[in-house]
């Protein structure tokens, strides 16, 4: 055990049961803590240490950690270094595999870390902060007179929007950047001479290529005129997103409808309010393997069992995929959507919904090599058959996913503990169905990647774990 304390000790870190004492240990231990850092059920005494840990990664890894102590926070909002001061100011969504992909948001911070952060000496410091979604009114209002970058994504961040400042920072903005962030929050059409002020800006412009994405949003946003609106049609590049207007006339809308470019015909059928009837009569054609092309405001719309039903059996991809990322679906919507033609459409089912059936899940992880393969075999419903054939696969991607499947008969997890990567080693050796007793030999394994997943495994007893803490002397 001596020979591989190291690998030990990083295995344990990690290791989902390890009680609060040990991890408290392990935060003075000679290892790399940046996974230790991470960890959400990090107790308050390990969290100071590693407030104060000389490595700037650690420190930083610990800043983005969304369960930290009011007094852990204040110390690393005083951090030297602006790149941890700006982790911690972020308060950046954070991601959960627990067999359905989820984003979560941290829990707000102390008040008198904002109050520090918002008066930080590095404008990116305050920037990061600004992009936090749970920041109080009060300062939030005030960093509404910050530099304009700030003040812009301080107001675009806000919900619901500062409407009554917008039309004045878009008048103190000059970048395209900010002014596209300030546009999306806009309540309401953006003036048409403020849209004019903004395209005389461009046209001026030493490089108005970088303005290609505000032009969109001045296209989409616009309270559209005659003149506008002849200016944007006649742009090959802005004809979807003034397709998208919502001020756009219906004449020009049902024109649009049948636009030789698909794009534009795809803003047409996204357009919220148009005649169903128009919208299934348009074709548009959709890439089956990207994840966009999604209809932001079916998201959020309230929709009955009939209307899931209707966007479920839609003819376009867009409704359907979009459909398939909610989790208030009905038993039958998702079964209309497991079914779907589409790759994409089944891809959302298995990545969001908590009833996607299992044989669905192992036909879209054998032929899928995104992220989400590793919710889709934690998934409650994925079949232990589906991931035995994926444990014997020649492929090394598809052997480590399928490595910690708890179904795995125990004559498929000694083979994958000596497969030729270690990577899918060190995985197979977190399997929860490893008998005590053999878990146990395998802290002793001559290899490093294997003693560092049996230390991780979650069924390691716990008085295992102090010995080999009290080994290392900790």
């Amino acid at each position: 055990m001596q020979r591989n304390l190291a690998a030990l000790l990083r295995g344990l870190a990690g290791n989902p049961c390890a009680p609060p004492e040990a991890l408290v240990r392990l935060a003075a231990a000679d290892i790399d803590r940046t996974e230790l850092a991470r960890r959400r059920d990090l107790p308050v005494q390990a969290a100071v240490i590693l407030a104060d840990d000389e490595n700037a990664r650690v420190r930083s890894e610990l800043a983005a950690n969304p369960s930290l102590p009011a007094e852990v926070q204040i110390v690393l909002a005083r951090d030297v270094d602006a790149r941890v001061r700006g982790r911690l100011a972020e308060g950046a969504e954070y991601f959960t595999s627990v067999g359905l992909h989820a984003h979560h948001l941290p829990g707000p911070l102390a008040h008198e870390v904002y109050e520090l952060l918002a008066r930080d000496p590095q404008p990116k410091v305050r920037r990061a902060l600004a992009f936090n979604r749970r920041l109080p009114d009060g300062i939030r209002a005030r960093m509404l007179d910050d530099d304009a970058r700030t003040a812009a994504i301080a107001a675009a961040e806000w919900n619901p929007a500062p409407t009554a400042r917008i039309g004045e920072l878009l008048s103190r903005t000059t970048g395209a950047f900010s002014r596209e962030l300030l546009l999306y929050r806009l309540d309401g059409p953006l003036p048409a001479e403020a849209a004019r002020g903004m395209l005389a800006d461009i046209d001026s412009s030493a490089d108005p290529a970088n303005s290609a994405g505000l032009l969109r949003q001045i296209a989409a946003t616009a309270d559209l005129d005659a003149g506008l609106t002849d200016r944007f049609l006649t742009d090959p590049r802005l004809r979807a997103a003034v397709a998208a207007n919502p001020a756009l006339d219906p004449g020009h809308v049902a024109a649009l409808a049948h636009d030789p470019d698909n794009q534009v015909r795809a803003a047409v059928v996204a357009r919220r309010g148009l005649d169903p009837v128009l919208r299934e009569s348009v074709s548009v054609e959709y890439d089956d393997r990207s994840s966009g092309n999604t209809v932001a405001w079916l998201l959020t719309e309230d929709l009955s069992d009939p209307d899931q039903l209707a966007f479920a059996r839609s003819r376009h991809q867009a409704f359907r995929k979009t459909l398939a990322m909610r989790t208030d679906l009905s038993d039958e919507a998702v079964g209309i959507l497991a079914a779907d033609e589409s790759f994409a459409v089944r891809l959302f089912v298995c990545e969001r919904q908590p009833n996607a059936p299992g044989r669905l899940l192992a036909h879209i992880a054998a032929d899928w090599k995104g992220y989400s393969r590793w919710d889709m075999l934690a998934h409650k419903n994925f079949p232990a058959d589906a991931a035995t054939a994926l444990a014997r696969s020649d492929d090394p991607r598809d052997r480590v996913v399928a490595a910690a499947h708890p179904g795995l008969p125990i004559e498929t997890i000694e083979a994958l503990l000596a497969d030729g990567t270690d990577y899918v080693r060190r995985r197979a050796a977190t399997n929860p169905s490893i008998p005590a007793d053999r878990l146990i030999t395998l802290l002793e394994a001559d290899e490093s990647a294997v003693v560092s997943g049996a230390a991780a495994n979650r069924t390691l007893p716990v008085v295992t774990m102090h010995q080999v803490l009290d080994q290392a002397r900790l």
